[in-house]
């Protein structure tokens, strides 16, 4: 990746370091590799942002703003679950990298928040919405966040780092789905909520 000189140094660090987490994960992150990667010296890493921890929480800071661009923008443009909402995620390719990331390394609290909150967040705002339309699903809100958090359990654990394609996400998701609606509208499901 090039970096232009005319970037803020500490806009060039958060960059780099976002995009090796997504691609690498948290316990990858490398001072050295992206001082390299951005051509800065470790000595203004340090200056920006002090140590390794408060660099990660700005990365973190940084993710929950992609969340919400992602959520305006998916609010105006996915009027159906398949295949906008898909072809919409396929456009966010780093922040789900990310997201995938954060859900590989749910034992560490910080990151098993955020991915939660990441996940629940945009599907109260719009998705479940989506996903009621197009399964004819009348359940209330609670008990659709369920269902949807069973398919995203699922979903993400499927996920290809290097194949987040609009067609491989929705294929993974239909196959998910059917399964999951097939159960929410079992009497078996009934007896549970």
């Amino acid at each position: 990746m090039s970096y232009s000189n005319t970037k803020p140094a500490k806009e060039k660090w958060l960059q780099e370091g976002y995009r090796q987490f997504a691609l690498y994960g948290p316990d990858s992150l490398s001072i050295k590799k992206i001082s390299e990667e951005i051509g800065s010296s470790r000595a203004s890493f340090y200056h920006y942002f002090g140590d390794i921890d408060v660099f990660r929480e700005e990365l973190l800071a940084m993710h929950w703003h992609f969340v919400l661009d992602f959520i305006k923008i998916g609010k105006v443009e996915c009027k159906q679950l398949f295949p906008d909402l898909y072809r919409l995620l396929a456009k966010y390719t780093a922040p789900l990298q990310f997201t995938i990331q954060l859900f590989r390394h749910r034992n560490t609290p910080v990151y098993n928040f955020l991915f939660i909150k990441a996940y629940e967040t945009p599907a109260r705002a719009f998705i479940l919405k989506l996903f009621a339309q197009e399964y004819s699903l009348n359940q209330p809100e609670s008990e659709m966040l369920k269902l949807w958090l069973t398919v995203g359990e699922t979903w993400y654990s499927r996920l290809d780092l290097n194949d987040l394609s609009a067609r491989t996400m929705q294929k993974h998701a239909e196959e998910i789905m059917e399964t999951v609606v097939s159960f929410a509208r079992s009497h078996l499901f009934e007896q549970f909520v």
